[in-house]
């Protein structure tokens, strides 16, 4: 079994030698997969990220969100390991932190338990709701205090049936994995 960080390192290589317009075609199916789901549509308060480099894009989802009368927030890293979710609007200061992603330095913060849905970043995702994330801990930490539906996207190189890693006992499982299909 590949370690954790030999499936990050293999995954990143595959995200970024995606090709634009498979990538744009994956990344247009899963936005309306996300769309279609009446746990997006139902939701009030949406807890996503602001995407960096490989990863899918996430400026599509927090503008519809907002589009569609959402509240829409994203974290801030915090030390140990901890993160704030701040309301993402056009008054929201971002900086750049020493990971390379654009963070909120101000806005208000949500409650964990407001949110109604939280679209969860990761590497790879099961089918089964199983995730491996980045590495830092930081959504192990976070996603024990929120009730919302959890929910990951995953481009094709992120998609797998079962985890092939290591499932520790306190990794909690996402509600929903939203697959894009290239064939």
């Amino acid at each position: 079994m590949p370690s954790k960080a030999e499936i990050r390192q293999q995954t990143m290589q595959q995200l970024t030698a995606m090709s634009v317009p498979d990538r744009r075609r994956a990344s247009d199916e899963l936005y309306q997969q996300l769309w279609a789901l009446p746990a997006y549509q139902q939701a009030k308060t949406i807890a996503t990220t602001i995407s960096g480099g490989f990863e899918l894009a996430t400026r599509p989802i927090i503008e519809r969100a907002q589009a569609d009368g959402k509240v829409v927030a994203v974290p801030q890293t915090l030390p140990h390991r901890q993160m704030a979710f701040h309301v993402m609007d056009e008054t929201t200061t971002l900086a750049r932190t020493k990971f390379g992603l654009m963070e909120p330095q101000d806005n208000q913060i949500v409650d964990p338990a407001a949110f109604d849905l939280l679209v969860v970043p990761g590497l790879v995702f099961a089918s089964t709701g199983e995730r491996l994330g980045f590495g830092g801990g930081y959504y192990d930490r976070y996603l024990p205090k929120t009730t919302g539906v959890k929910v990951a996207l995953a481009l094709p190189a992120q998609q797998t049936a079962q985890p092939t890693w290591p499932v520790d006992p306190f990794d909690i499982l996402l509600d929903a994995v939203l697959a894009a299909n290239l064939e």
